[in-house]
C-alpha cells in the first residue's frame, strides 16, 4: 500500500464513521439486508478502532491495518448502498444540466476567438451544427477541456501550508496526478477533471478561510481532500 493511500485511509476512517451516524443504522440495515446485530456490532467495533488510531500511519501495526482496511471496505460499501438512490439522482441531474452549459462555454470561447481573429479549426467545426446529436459528445469534451485548463491554472496557486501531514500528502499526490494527466484527451467526467475541480475548489475555500487549522470550514476542507483521495486511492484500498 502506498504512503498516500495509508494517509487517506487514516483520514477517511472517522469520516466514514460520521457517515454511518448521518445515514443512520436503521437505513443501513434496511438497505444492506444484514441482521441488525451485525451492523450494530460493526459500528461499535469500527468506532473503537477509530479511537485508537495514531496520527501517523507508520505507527499502526500490520494487524490493525488489516482490520482497519476490512472495516473501511465494508463500511464504505454499506454507506454507498444506503445512499445509492441519492447518488444516481445526482448523477442524472448533472448529466442533464451539463450539455446546455457545455454549448454556452464553447460558444463563448468561439466568439472570443472570432473577435481576436484566431478561431481554431475544431471550434469552427463544432459550431457548424452545435445542436446535432453527433456533436453533443464533442461539445461536452471541448467544454471540459476549456474548464480543465482554466481550473488547472487556478490549482497552480494552491499551497498546503497548515493542512497537516495526511491532508498534505493527499493534496501533493493529487497535484502530481493532475500534472501527469492534464494533456490527456478529455472525456465525460474523467477522473483528472474531477481531481482538478476539487483542487480548484480547495484553493477557493482556503482563500476564503485562510491557512489556520481549526477554522469553521475545516470539515469542508476535509471533505474536499477525501474526494481527492477517493479518486486517487479507492482502487488501491479496494473501496
Amino acid at each position: 500500500m502506498s504512503t498516500g493511500a495509508r494517509h487517506y485511509a487514516l483520514l477517511l476512517a472517522p469520516h466514514l464513521l460520521a457517515d454511518m451516524d448521518r445515514v443512520g443504522l436503521a437505513r443501513i440495515v434496511h438497505c444492506s439486508g444484514f441482521p441488525e446485530h451485525e451492523i450494530t456490532s460493526l459500528y461499535f467495533e469500527f468506532s473503537s478502532v477509530c479511537r485508537v488510531l495514531p496520527a501517523e500511519p507508520e505507527s499502526i501495526p500490520p494487524e490493525l491495518w488489516e482490520y482497519l482496511l476490512h472495516c473501511l471496505q465494508l463500511v464504505s460499501t454499506l454507506v454507498t448502498t444506503a445512499e445509492q438512490a441519492d447518488i444516481e439522482q445526482a448523477r442524472h441531474n448533472a448529466v442533464r444540466k451539463f450539455l446546455p452549459l457545455a454549448r454556452d462555454a464553447v460558444q463563448h470561447e468561439y466568439e472570443e476567438q472570432q473577435q481576436e481573429g484566431t478561431v481554431e479549426l475544431r471550434l469552427a467545426a463544432l459550431m457548424r451544427n452545435p445542436s446535432s446529436p453527433e456533436q453533443s459528445r464533442e461539445l461536452c469534451k471541448e467544454a471540459l477541456r476549456l474548464e480543465r485548463e482554466e481550473r488547472y491554472e487556478s490549482a497552480h496557486h494552491l499551497t498546503t501550508e497548515g493542512l497537516g501531514l495526511s491532508r498534505t500528502m493527499i493534496v501533493d499526490c493529487a497535484l502530481t496526478y493532475a500534472h501527469r494527466w492534464i494533456a490527456d484527451s478529455p472525456d465525460h467526467f474523467a477522473p483528472v477533471d474531477l481531481v482538478i475541480r476539487l483542487l480548484d475548489l480547495l484553493y477557493t475555500v482556503r482563500q476564503e478561510v485562510g491557512t489556520e487549522p481549526g477554522g469553521p470550514d475545516e470539515d469542508t476542507i476535509d471533505r474536499i481532500v477525501l474526494g481527492l483521495g477517493n479518486v486517487l486511492f479507492s482502487d488501491e484500498l479496494g473501496l
